[in-house]
């Protein structure tokens, strides 16, 4: 069982959203308007992702997501 980690990005531009991808974050939700989108990235690739967003240009803000994946059942 793969354990998973939601994460959530703050950006500037759209366009992040196939470089987050490209870094192996499945993106769950896209809000262009609004200015994020969240996803969910294996845990032990957590803290190097975040790393490699929080260099980007285009993007604000890179947060963990509170709500638990576990509890939601997505890892069975």
């Amino acid at each position: 069982m793969v354990n998973r980690k939601g994460i959530i990005v703050y950006f500037q531009n759209k366009k992040i959203a196939k470089e987050v991808e490209a870094l192996g974050i499945s993106i769950s939700y896209l809000n262009p308007k609004a200015g994020y989108l969240t996803g969910y990235v294996d845990a032990e690739m957590y803290e190097k992702v975040r790393k490699q967003l929080i260099k980007n240009k285009l993007v604000k803000k890179v947060d963990e997501s509170l709500l638990d994946i576990e509890t939601l059942g997505f890892n069975e």
